[in-house]
């Protein structure tokens, strides 16, 4: 999805638009149809529905703490004493009377906990509507690591961590807030996060595979992130170089061609598949890299490994490049990483210095051009990192540079005019009805800050937070 959004569409004057979740609010949405409503109205009664079932979960949630309290009670083994299958007991109790499987039970049990007993800010928050239920399970599962550790007053960290977590909490999607969750966490307790990360690498790395349904089946590799991206690249752009040399009536999909491409990094060809032409493989691959091991299974001769040129994306600030704060790095594809890590990383790289306004980010613009040149592609996917559609989720490396407004609506090819935008929300746009525009005064050196109104009249703004997005800066003391 986009970094955040705001809606900013006008109140159409329906009751429930300004009603807080409760009672009330349900008698009013189960009186009115929606399909009688306008089209504008119809997605604020829908919204309205998600602030209702928030409230609910928070009822249920003080539900499942008192029987849990009760289970807990009835089953002690005397005055002060616990037992170590209570939590058990509890879940057999909730999954009796829900009908669910007491896994299920406990993960429900927990996340009550966390919004009642834990967090309860975020319980409150979710009942008055101001923010959903994913959005706080974003913040409590990411800051759950630092709960019993202590900053120099003595508050616990998870508490300054969903404090600081709810400044910007409401305006973005659950899988942009665990990113910005995530660095408030590193940055709050930036050795934990090293050791965390050496943990999980110990413990976690692995290959895993299953069977699914129509005779397919899913090889899963968990490693360090780094190793993950790296070859994720590496697979991309062979799978390409290996469509380029298909022959003619090949109609594999790009995933079969990965999956070809994986399997040609071992010497093997995909099942009843033929292999891609060396030659025009070879010619569309470009690079200095990549050590190539040999190959000794079916189709070695054809699919073996060619150099490939693979780029792994670490942005750090300076103060932690050279040691004087802890900030996280942020590494492309992946999300946050701890400070140590990207100082390792930046010790072994090839430096890209981007020098920029800390005010706009104002760095080019190329005036009346159609298209933009590469310096200016390049520098507008590393200012933003996504799509600049409400909702949309697909990263800037794989947009298009798109002028905002439209370049036949005297929009300019500049920094301050152009955003990353997905082939499918750029060039279908006029077919998809969404519109764009400006509204308001903007930062004339900064980045387009359009408004998006969708076919059913809705408006949303994106938002562009600074590189790295500093929430929290753990000064050296």
């Amino acid at each position: 999805m986009a970094d955040g959004w705001r809606d900013i569409t006008d109140p159409t004057g329906y009751p429930w638009e300004s009603m807080t979740p409760g009672p009330r609010l349900a008698q009013v949405l189960a009186e009115c149809a929606p399909a009688s409503l306008p089209d504008a109205a119809r997605v604020s009664y829908l919204a309205a529905t998600e602030r209702l079932a928030g409230w609910v979960h928070v009822v249920q949630a003080h539900a499942l703490v008192a029987v849990a309290d009760a289970v807990e009670a009835a089953t002690s083994p005397g005055p002060g004493k616990v037992d170590s299958h209570q939590a058990t007991w509890v879940a057999d109790e909730v999954a009796a009377a829900l009908h669910i499987a007491p896994r299920t039970a406990t993960v429900r049990v927990n996340a009550g906990a966390a919004v009642v007993r834990d967090w309860p800010v975020l319980g409150q928050r979710i009942s008055d509507g101001s923010l959903t239920v994913a959005q706080a399970r974003a913040v409590y599962e990411s800051v759950a690591v630092l709960a019993g550790s202590h900053d120099a007053q003595g508050n616990d960290l998870s508490d300054v961590a969903v404090r600081d977590c709810l400044r910007f909490a409401a305006q973005l999607p659950p899988a942009r807030l665990r990113e910005r969750a995530g660095r408030v966490v590193s940055s709050l307790d930036p050795q934990a996060a090293s050791r965390r990360r050496e943990r999980a690498e110990r413990d976690l790395t692995d290959i895993s595979l299953w069977a699914e349904n129509d005779g397919m089946a899913c090889l899963a590799a968990r490693g360090p992130s780094v190793d993950a991206i790296a070859v994720r690249e590496s697979i991309d752009s062979r799978a390409k170089a290996m469509r380029a040399g298909a022959a003619d009536g090949d109609e594999r999909t790009l995933g079969q061609w990965r999956h070809a491409a994986l399997l040609a990094a071992f010497g093997l060809l995909p099942t009843g598949r033929p292999a891609a032409t060396p030659s025009a493989a070879g010619d569309a691959t470009t690079g200095h890299t990549s050590s190539t091991a040999s190959s000794t299974g079916p189709g070695s001769s054809d699919l073996a490994p060619r150099p490939i040129d693979v780029h792994v994306r670490v942005t750090i600030p300076l103060t932690t490049l050279l040691d004087l704060t802890d900030i996280p790095g942020e590494l492309e594809g992946y999300g946050t990483i701890d400070a140590d890590l990207a100082r390792a990383l930046a010790a072994d790289a090839e430096w890209i210095r981007w020098v920029t306004d800390p005010v706009g980010d104002y760095l080019l613009d190329e005036g009346q051009r159609r298209y933009p040149g590469a310096r200016l592609a390049r520098f507008l996917r590393s200012r933003e990192s996504r799509c600049k559609h409400p909702s949309c989720g697909v990263r800037s490396v794989n947009a298009d540079a798109d002028h905002l407004p439209a370049y036949a609506e005297g929009g300019r090819t500049s920094a301050a005019g152009m955003s990353p935008t997905c082939p499918r929300h750029n060039r279908g746009r006029v077919a998809s009805g969404w519109q764009v525009h400006e509204e308001g005064p903007r930062d004339p050196h900064g980045p387009p800050d359009p408004v998006w109104t969708s076919p059913l009249g809705r408006s949303y703004q994106t938002q562009v937070p600074p590189a790295l997005a500093l929430d929290r800066i753990p000064l050296r003391t």
